[in-house]
């Protein structure tokens, strides 16, 4: 057995026991062991590193190891902070393949090809009956993934140039499709390129932070889910990239922060269950999720990075009433209002609610997702978000 292959199957091993309850199944296993993934890493980045290491076959045998590894590796971007593309933790990538229940000649779409190896994968298991096409939106990724998968005679896998938030009507209806990367929204194209019954595994962002993977039928006119989980994604680049929804200052968020940070109403302790700014991103992941959903008023923010102390951003959130001129935030071990109580007073009713609810997150709730124009009314425990294209129902199972 080569160094290569030791590595292969001691992730594959990795895997099995990671998923020992809902094992890997078979097709997915062979479709791995069929399709390297070395062989679609040119160039890679550990996050957290600024070093780029370029692989070749002279210096293959001291990279296979990370290659291997059970973690993502960034193939795109300098900055920790803004990632463009990855290549995704390979445990996770073989769970999101079993999730997508693919099966031979199946037609499948994919936001996001990155190196290519996962549209790779989904190629060896619905066979030359079946058909891949992804749509990746930085070109020097696209044309290496093309001609990587072309290098394994792979010949009903495509991977085409392109912003995959259009989706890809040529090759229409879809059985399957698949999102690499997370959305804020979910593009129109998709309610119509994707058949009746047919599945959309997709990585749901909300305000709150912290991402979910849906896997969703498509039912008439609107997604429901079947399966859903935490997890972390890069954010879709292109037209459907939502920036007014990551965490800004409190000067940019706030136009009458100049004037509200003279205006300190009361300062309290609370715990998230630890102390200091890590635990508590950790601890407020649910209620941070939940927020986003089920309460208008709910705000990300973040420090500004300077020169002096401040040199990396420190994210925390609160809610602001612009109407009552209102404000609370939940940074360092504290609540803190500013303005009038008024959001204090209603951030507290939320937090009893959340408690008494059984503190779910995101991915506690059953989702269906409408076209934007579809007339929608919200029951007991339900909640309507709308983004640009589409429309987002939560639902809390009593």
């Amino acid at each position: 057995m080569d160094t290569v292959e030791k590595y292969q199957r001691q992730l594959l091993e990795q895997t099995r026991y990671l998923f020992r309850e809902t094992p890997i199944t078979v097709s997915t296993e062979q479709a791995y062991l069929a399709t390297p993934r070395h062989r679609f890493v040119t160039r890679y980045r550990v996050p957290g590193t600024k070093e780029w290491h370029l692989i070749n076959d002279d210096n293959l045998a001291e990279h296979v190891a990370t290659l291997y590894a059970d973690r993502p590796l960034i193939l795109y971007g300098d900055d920790d902070a803004n990632i463009p593309s990855t290549i995704s933790q390979p445990s996770a990538v073989l769970r999101m393949l079993d999730l997508l229940k693919l099966s031979p000649g199946d037609k499948v779409f994919e936001l996001g090809a990155g190196s290519g190896w996962n549209a790779a994968l989904m190629g060896q298991i619905v066979g030359p009956d079946g058909e891949v096409t992804s749509v990746e939106i930085i070109p020097e990724l696209a044309k290496q993934a093309a001609e990587t998968v072309a290098s394994l005679g792979i010949a009903h896998v495509q991977i085409i140039e392109g912003d995959g938030g259009n989706g890809f009507p040529d090759a229409a209806p879809y059985d399957r499709a698949i999102f690499t990367a997370g959305t804020f929204d979910l593009p129109r194209h998709f309610h119509e390129q994707i058949r009746d019954g047919g599945l959309l595994l997709v990585v749901v962002k909300t305000g709150g932070g912290g991402d979910n993977l849906f896997l969703l039928r498509k039912s008439d006119d609107h997604f429901e889910s079947i399966e859903s989980m935490p997890c972390a994604f890069v954010q879709v680049t292109g037209k459907y990239q939502f920036e007014d929804l990551e965490p800004m200052t409190l000067e940019k968020a706030i136009p009458e922060w100049s004037e509200l940070q003279n205006q300190e109403v009361s300062r309290r302790r609370f715990w998230w269950g630890g102390k200091g700014p890590q635990m508590a991103v950790f601890a407020t992941m649910g209620i941070r999720s939940f927020l986003g959903i089920a309460e208008p008023t709910f705000r990300v923010f973040k420090t500004a990075k300077d020169d002096g102390r401040n040199k990396s951003e420190q994210h925390f959130f609160g809610l602001w009433d612009a109407k009552e001129r209102s404000l609370v935030v939940a940074k360092d071990d504290w609540l803190v209002a500013y303005g009038n109580s008024r959001a204090e007073g209603r951030l507290l009713e939320v937090l009893d609610r959340w408690l008494s609810l059984g503190m779910p997150s995101a991915a506690c709730l059953d989702l269906k997702v409408y076209p934007i124009d579809v007339p929608l009314d919200t029951g007991h425990q339900q909640w309507i978000v709308k983004r640009k294209d589409s429309q987002f129902l939560w639902t809390l199972q009593a």
